[in-house]
């Protein structure tokens, strides 16, 4: 599944791992992957968050509070924190987020929108503890996804815009270079022929 995820998103999972080890959780849990979304810091999903006013210390302690803990480490383990089952439903929902957008690519803003429109893990619980409900930061993500579409868009439209006289004139320099290098090939393909006919030595070269 992860070969789909960005390198923001699989960064965001390598951080909810960081999160549950230091609450002493030995579980990877929505909550963590809030914990996670916030600490990247850079993607959609951290702009909209911090736009809401959703402070990492504060919903870390939320989250301490309402998932308990620390745990009990268990005898002779050292394996990966595991996902727990909501946290694989919620990676999931991001990836069939990212296909129903048609993204190529599940990001940070696809495993909020999964994780708010799920909508029953501790990590809509914390949000809403901390005065953030999952409606208001859904339509601040969303706000920031059309934003970015929108730059993408605009980025792509001048790209391919026919008045771009720089674009233009790069085109129109390419395709005299080539005509001018098909000119030269033709040119060397009738030498040889003449030299041929003419009965020149082979070229002692081959």
């Amino acid at each position: 599944m992860f070969e789909r995820f960005t390198d923001r998103a699989r960064q965001v999972i390598m951080l909810a791992g960081e999160e549950a080890r230091h609450l002493g959780h030995h579980h990877l849990g929505t909550e963590h992957i809030l914990l996670g979304l916030i600490r990247e810091g850079h993607g959609l999903a951290a702009q909209a968050l911090t736009e809401c006013q959703a402070d990492l210390e504060h919903v870390r302690a939320v989250v301490a509070r309402l998932a308990g803990g620390p745990e009990t480490p268990p005898p002779g383990e050292s394996a990966p924190v595991p996902f727990t089952p909501r946290a694989k439903k919620i990676l999931a929902l991001a990836l069939r987020e990212a296909m129903r957008r048609n993204d190529r690519y599940v990001s940070t803003e696809h495993i909020l929108l999964a994780t708010l429109r799920e909508g029953q893990g501790i990590a809509v619980h914390a949000l809403a503890e901390c005065g953030i409900p999952p409606e208001v930061a859904e339509d601040a993500l969303e706000q920031r996804m059309t934003a970015q579409g929108a730059k993408d868009r605009s980025v792509i439209d001048r790209l391919t815009d026919p008045g771009d006289h720089i674009i233009q004139a790069t085109l129109r320099r390419h395709g005299e270079d080539r005509q001018t290098m098909k000119k030269v090939l033709e040119s060397l393909e009738s030498l040889h022929r003449r030299l041929d006919a003419m009965g020149a030595p082979p070229d002692p070269g081959k």
